[in-house]
């Protein structure tokens, strides 16, 4: 039985270990961060790394809410940045008189609900978008 657990333990840990090329890690002030590549299936776009729910501030909850921002405290481990944060609370119904809302917002509004299910107070964050050198450059002139 502990043999099979030993061998469990490390497929799982070879499995964890992910492409640097698809999971490109980044270096910042904070910690590393570790993104994913890519494609934006665009003509003019060529792919991106991203790097979603990058903490730019601490979370304003408890004693800090409508405090002054401070900086985010620092990691020790790669964080994980392959998915959006929390968004702040917002109501998308009713806020503004329809007619003052893009038709591509109005359109959509079950798409536009649908990014704003995770909301919390704790939600400075930003999501950031690299281009990488793989893609067509396009120069305008």
């Amino acid at each position: 039985m502990g043999v099979v657990g030993l061998v469990l333990v490390f497929s799982l840990a070879s499995s964890q270990k992910l492409d640097p090329s698809k999971h490109p890690i980044v270096t910042t002030n904070y910690g590393k961060l570790r993104g994913v590549k890519k494609d934006l299936n665009n003509e003019i776009l060529g792919p991106v790394e991203q790097y979603l729910g990058v903490p730019y501030a601490t979370a304003p909850i408890g004693d800090r809410r409508f405090q002054p921002p401070e900086a985010p405290g620092s990691w020790q481990e790669i964080r994980n940045a392959t998915q959006f944060a929390h968004v702040c609370p917002q109501n998308i119904h009713g806020v503004l008189p329809e007619i003052m809302l893009p038709v591509w917002f109005t359109d959509n509004l079950d798409v536009a609900a649908g990014y704003i299910q995770n909301q919390s107070e704790d939600c400075l964050y930003l999501n950031v978008y690299v281009p990488t050198e793989d893609g067509e450059f396009v120069v305008l002139s």
